[in-house]
């Protein structure tokens, strides 16, 4: 289990957690080794998408592509569909591409949960984020850098979650673009 907060990229084989998504997006690549994750602010730039790229195509879980995901809350602009289909393309896969609105799980921040199943596809969960009892000390440790965490753009934080309350998380069905 991996939690990928602001700008953070990584890899995990069976679960990712994205906390605090609101106007940010949780993207899942789901491949025969694992899910690989970005918590994307803001707007895919190229720089963004060049060290999201090379993350997963120098990993070497990173292949075969089997389904691309994306969470947010709503349903997401035309340009957040238009990045996902272009990162698609980047990443030479052509399967389905499939978007998620997490508004239906409450208002302001949610925290997102991506389950891989049979590393084929993946179920999504989520659930209201509260920063009084989520963004805790109990829940957090020192970042830690490795082959299957990267940062976006910017520095990384001082600080990383190491557990999130799975209590509450419900399914989120994902639409087709």
């Amino acid at each position: 289990m991996i939690y990928l907060c602001e700008r953070e990229i990584g890899f995990d084989a069976a679960e990712i957690g994205f906390p605090s998504i609101l106007g940010c997006r949780a993207i899942v690549l789901v491949t025969s080794g694992g899910l690989f994750g970005y918590h994307l602010n803001g707007n895919l730039n190229v720089n963004k998408k060049n060290v999201l790229l090379n993350f997963i195509n120098t990993h070497p879980q990173g292949t075969p592509r089997r389904a691309l995901y994306a969470a947010s809350t709503g349903a997401g602009l035309r340009q957040d569909h238009d990045e996902l289909k272009e990162l698609a393309s980047n990443l030479h896969y052509t399967g389905a591409i499939y978007w998620a609105n997490l508004t239906s799980l409450g208002a302001g921040s949610i925290y997102a949960h991506y389950v891989g199943i049979n590393h084929a596809t993946c179920g999504i969960t989520g659930r209201t984020w509260d920063d009084a009892t989520d963004s805790i000390p109990g829940n957090k440790g020192a970042y830690v850098a490795g082959a299957n965490r990267a940062i976006a753009n910017g520095v990384a934080n001082t600080q990383m979650y190491t557990n999130l309350d799975q209590t509450g998380l419900r399914a989120v069905y994902p639409t087709k673009l």
